[in-house]
């Protein structure tokens, strides 16, 4: 909507995780550490203009399906006080990885 385009927009980005499984082996390398995770969504304000913030759930499903360790993501995008009210309002994707 044009008048979501007249000043950047707070967003809320909450991700979750499903990892294949890991049994009983307490070893860092069958998970994802957390500061890939945080390093690639600080990288968002970066990237080019977006109409849709699902447009940019997909973007992010896209760059974790890449980490083997991953089988499931949930990514959930709220726009913070939308149109100047104290509104949320926000997108929520679940998606499997093969």
């Amino acid at each position: 909507y044009q008048n979501e385009k007249q000043k950047k927009q707070n967003v809320r980005i909450s991700i979750k995780l499903g990892l294949k499984s890991i049994g009983n082996k307490d070893n860092i390398r069958n998970t994802v550490s957390y500061e890939k995770i945080i390093e690639y969504l600080e990288s968002i304000k970066y990237f080019s203009h977006m109409n849709l913030v699902e447009t940019l759930a997909q973007k992010i499903a896209k760059h974790f399906s890449k980490f083997k360790a991953i089988k499931l993501i949930e990514i959930e995008i709220v726009k913070t006080k939308i149109l100047n009210k104290n509104t949320d309002v926000g997108f929520f994707l679940k998606k499997s990885f093969k």
